[in-house]
């Protein structure tokens, strides 16, 4: 009798796990891609998600936007807003914080491994006015350096991509001659031909400055980490040179403005001691408009806020979001729909 009462006992536990269990389980797939700066990370949330199937292809914010807007992803990773000239989600839509991040700038140049720089002077390598390694502006910030009378290959996004954006913006707001922000990079540099080779993905200007000595890329801190190759300091609003780190990053970012719709407006020039300022922000571009998918998506998005970021930022080289831009982030990731 206390046999049968055990096993009726146990079944009874096991039909109420199963009733515990989330409405979104594994028979359900959600569907997303953009940003490939913060490719490493949704894709870390993404495999160790477990209450739904999660697919995220990185590659650039453009085309996570777009296919976002066609109805292909049901969100999209961004590392910027949508343009006044983009098509836009034809429902109510909010952008989501996710984490942010330095941009790193790595280089390969024979014979140095610790390199200075400033906005004007990466301004002109990108821009395509400083084209030798010995040019007096990067001589001057590097001084016992042995650098190379070596033409500089620059190595840059060919696609409508978030890091470009924010890229460029950080350049424009310290004053680089000759930049506009712009998530097209023939538009930031204002040459239709920029100078130095272009690549789709982050993945692709790490391959390129790898297999090609005397280059230069911007590339997220992750796949700078991974790519084993040196990266740049960089000087400050606030005179410090300063290498990418999660911990600059995340003392810069803290302090910046977040508005009603999620979209935090980095102001690149502000003054952070300790602050690295090429940093940027990453976004979950959600539907507030009811969907099929509405719940599943926000159970994926409160996972990636609370318990993913946090526990793997820091590791993969990013930043796990504070303050006010954390809240506001929880805030909206309610109104998924």
């Amino acid at each position: 009798m206390r046999k049968t009462a055990g096993i009726i006992a146990t079944l009874a536990l096991a039909g109420s796990a199963l009733l515990a269990a989330p409405a979104q389980a594994a028979d359900v797939t959600i569907t997303a891609g953009g940003s490939s700066f913060s490719g490493g990370m949704f894709t870390t949330c993404a495999n160790n998600y477990t209450a739904a199937k999660v697919t995220y292809t990185s590659s650039s914010s453009g085309a996570g936007r777009t296919n976002f807007v066609n109805g292909t992803y049901d969100f999209a990773g961004s590392d910027g807003a949508f343009g006044a000239a983009d098509t836009k989600p034809a429902g109510s839509f909010v952008y989501v914080p996710v984490l942010g991040g330095p941009i790193a700038l790595i280089f390969n140049v024979p014979g140095v491994n610790n390199l200075k720089l400033d906005a004007a002077t990466i301004g002109g390598i990108f821009g395509g006015s400083i084209t030798k390694w010995n040019d007096p502006a990067i001589k001057k910030l590097n001084k016992t350096a042995k650098l190379p009378a070596a033409a500089i290959v620059p190595m840059y996004r060919n696609t409508k991509s978030g890091t470009n954006d924010n890229f460029s913006g950080y350049l424009t707001s310290n004053k680089a001659a000759g930049w506009s922000k712009n998530q097209d990079w023939a538009l930031a540099t204002g040459k239709a031909t920029p100078a130095g080779t272009g690549a789709a993905a982050s993945s692709g200007v790490v391959a390129n400055v790898q297999n090609n000595q005397n280059s230069i890329g911007y590339v997220d801190l992750k796949d700078a980490l991974s790519s084993r190759l040196p990266y740049a300091a960089v000087k400050n609003a606030a005179g410090q040179f300063v290498k990418p780190t999660t911990a600059g990053a995340a003392k810069f970012l803290a302090g910046q403005s977040i508005g009603d719709n999620g979209f935090v407006t980095i102001d690149w020039a502000k003054k952070v001691p300790g602050g690295y300022n090429a940093s940027l922000i990453t976004y979950a571009v959600v539907s507030t408009s009811s969907s099929a998918k509405g719940a599943a998506v926000q159970s994926f998005i409160n996972y990636t806020l609370k318990t993913c970021v946090p526990a793997n930022a820091a590791k993969l080289g990013y930043v796990s979001l504070t303050g006010a831009i954390s809240a506001k982030a929880k805030a909206l990731a309610a109104t998924i729909k």
